[in-house]
């Protein structure tokens, strides 16, 4: 009966949802099929499908179970518009998941976990880089509303913030496992990095906004980073990065951690956990301080531009149509901290990021310095002299001047 196997099948959903990262490419067509007929059915809730249906945008070597996926994820978009935008952080860690389980490494063998897909241009032989969204993007009504665009880059640079990495600095830092949570959080970070930095965009005000956004949670998140590395080195908590310190000095070093600049690490004063933590939070700083430096390179856009865009504004007529003056890739990689196998710090690798995140929030900073524009001499001079020829001609029309007998 149609009715009792749907009803076995809504119940078992979340079985079905767990099948799409089964190895078989075979299985996962067939499952996508099926989970196709219960949506049209309204048997289980699109809510909960729609991240896993942009998971399988990245089943790379199965075109069919991709292009059965985009069908139904356009076909749901159409009739629910926000829901891509309420779902698509969801869809990146689905994503981020199946990339690692069904793909975990590349064709040399090498691990990897990527959100880029390349593919090369028959005839030409030139490589074109998309991100596994591409086709979402393109096909959904996503790319023609600003504001549904806004929506979706918003939830994705939402990953970076302080709530989503909370649990790392609230953990008891002697009973936790380091290695897990870097594991978990910088790879993903680093997978939603990619999609942002190569996205189809279509306007300079995508990009823009990425990097407005980006600022602020730097701002916020980064410097209270800044200000807790400054209170356990004993450093100036109140301009605590106003130049380069000891330990950015031992950063440049073949051997860092043997220097005498990097021995305040080991007299004993300092919860070396403590500096591990904030390193982890500083490499997911460093992931979006470079993937802001990206776009502004990739699409030419000068730090006027930045200091005067405001999300609000309108697209301007000349910043549609917009294109890549680099098609180079984005490079978000950042150390490991922690050692394979072990809660033990990579000291060479923590003070190398614990310079770089230095490093990058100074330039970030000068690069977000407010900009004043003032008048050109020439006219405000021109203005003020007729005001006062203005004044003079009043009183003498008031008070007329009488020369002395």
């Amino acid at each position: 009966d149609a009715c009792i196997s749907g009803s076995v099948l809504t119940n078992h959903a979340t079985r079905l949802y767990e099948m799409t990262l089964i190895s078989d490419d075979k299985i996962r067509y067939h499952l996508v099929d099926l989970i196709g007929h219960l949506l049209r059915q309204g048997l289980i809730n699109p809510m909960e499908t729609v991240p896993y249906l942009l998971a399988l945008q990245g089943d790379v070597k199965c075109p069919q179970t991709r292009s059965l996926a985009l069908k139904l994820l356009v076909s749901e978009g159409e009739k629910r518009p926000d829901m891509l935008r309420q779902r698509i952080a969801a869809g990146i860690k689905a994503a981020f998941n199946f990339q690692r389980n069904v793909y975990p490494r590349d064709e040399n063998g090498m691990p990897r976990v990527t959100a880029l897909i390349q593919n090369r241009i028959e005839g030409t032989g030139k490589i074109v880089t998309q991100t596994l969204f591409d086709s979402v993007w393109v096909e959904s009504s996503l790319c023609n509303k600003k504001a549904q665009r806004q929506g979706l880059y918003k939830q994705i640079i939402g990953l970076f913030e302080k709530e989503v990495s909370s649990d790392i600095t609230n953990l008891d830092t002697k009973t936790c496992d380091l290695k897990r949570h870097e594991v978990d959080k910088l790879p993903l970070l680093l997978f939603a990095s990619q999609i942002l930095a190569h996205l189809p965009y279509n306007s300079l005000s995508d990009p823009l906004f990425i990097i407005y956004h980006s600022s602020c949670i730097c701002a916020l998140d980064g410097n209270e980073i800044l200000v807790r590395f400054a209170a356990l080195l004993g450093n100036d908590i109140c301009d605590p990065n106003v130049e380069e310190d000891e330990l950015e000095q031992a950063a440049k070093l073949k051997d860092p951690k043997e220097s005498k600049q990097a021995a305040i690490l080991f007299n004993g004063n300092i919860d070396s956990q403590k500096f591990g933590h904030l390193c982890v939070e500083a490499s997911m700083m460093i992931i979006l301080l470079k993937l802001k430096n990206f776009l502004r390179n990739s699409y030419g856009i000068s730090e006027t531009r930045i200091s005067e865009y405001l999300p609000s504004e309108k697209d301007k007529l000349f910043e549609k149509g917009v294109s890549k003056l680099d098609e180079s890739l984005f490079d978000g990689s950042v150390e490991s901290i922690f050692e394979d196998s072990k809660s033990d710090i990579d000291w060479d690798a923590a003070i190398r990021t614990y310079a770089t995140f230095r490093v990058l929030m100074r330039e970030g900073s000068a690069d977000d310095a407010p900009i004043h524009v003032q008048q050109s001499p020439t006219k405000r001079g021109s203005k003020r002299k007729r005001d006062e020829i203005d004044i003079e001609q009043t009183e003498d029309i008031i008070s007329p001047k009488v020369s002395p007998p």
